[in-house]
């Protein structure tokens, strides 16, 4: 009889906090198996930056980023690990006073580096990039959704996976990333639309795109109860490691929790949560199964 265990699709860790082995540590006891570390931004390293050490900043991050991944793997589970430029950091740097087409450059700096990483096979894609999911200035917008199609070059050029952040306005959030991703020739079947709502979700799974859905029980819930199609969804934690703010938006151990929470309540199967934590894993994210 195959036995029940869970992923997380889209998580953060850093030494700042408990780190990569000890998040990765409970999520095993929980039968946690496999989980996706997103780089964070800098400064949640404890990284600081200024605009004359912008590239070295960056690339101690990355180096911080690469030792969580290998410390999620040491404490037993399997791991994917993908880089990106977070919008926020964009409104971030140019909030210490850089220029907005010195942002630019820096960020198509930073995903060569990424991509070079994920052409090697040290990482395995890209993220998160996208949009802000706030009210922000025109031109960072601008500046962010150049960075999107960058990293949707090289995830069409190197075969990367891609994790987006985005605003959350259903059809015409997958609407709009559908048309630059065809545009570049990015394969559906890369990209990922992050912590998406039951909408989005909807509208690309309609369109081929995998989906990351907050672990909230209320969220599951509903999405169970409406029979959200699961070909093309996993569940995320979205955890941020950050000691001031913990649990935020979860835990990886409670997404856990709140599956079987509903499992035993009958408004999700076993079959269906097993689907999703490892048949769709893996064929996203191409590791082996447990």
């Amino acid at each position: 009889m195959r036995k029940l265990v869970f992923a997380d699709a889209h998580a953060h860790t850093s030494p700042e906090g408990l780190g990569a082995y000890k998040v990765a540590s409970r999520f095993r006891e929980h039968d946690g198996w496999f989980m996706a570390l997103v780089m964070l931004p800098p400064w949640h390293y404890g990284v600081s930056l200024s605009p004359k050490s912008l590239v070295e900043g960056y690339s101690k991050a990355i180096e911080i980023f690469l030792g969580e991944c290998s410390a999620a793997r040491e404490a037993g589970i399997k791991v994917s690990c993908l880089a990106g430029f977070h919008p926020a950091e964009v409104d971030k740097l140019i909030g210490i006073g850089v220029k907005p087409e010195d942002v630019l450059a820096l960020a198509e700096q930073v995903l060569e580096m990424e991509a070079s990483l994920c052409r090697k096979g040290i990482i395995q894609g890209i993220g998160e990039v996208g949009r802000q999911h706030y009210k922000t200035m025109p031109e960072r917008v601008a500046i962010v959704t150049s960075i999107m199609i960058k990293a949707f070059e090289y995830a069409r050029d190197y075969d990367c996976l891609v994790h987006l952040h985005l605003e959350n306005a259903g059809y015409v959030t997958v609407r709009t990333v559908n048309d630059l991703a065809r545009l570049v020739g990015v394969p559906p079947h890369l990209v990922v639309f992050h912590h998406a709502s039951l909408r989005v979700a909807e509208a690309a799974e309609n369109n081929g795109y995998y989906t990351t859905l907050p672990g909230k029980k209320e969220l599951l819930s509903r999405a169970f109860s409406k029979n959200i199609p699961i070909e093309t969804l996993l569940i995320e934690s979205d955890y941020i490691d950050d000691p001031k703010r913990p649990c935020v938006s979860s835990c990886p151990w409670e997404i856990i929790e709140n599956e079987l929470a509903l499992m035993r309540e009958g408004i999700v199967d076993e079959e269906t949560l097993f689907r999703i934590n490892v048949d769709n894993v893996v064929k996203y994210y191409g590791v082996e199964p447990p």
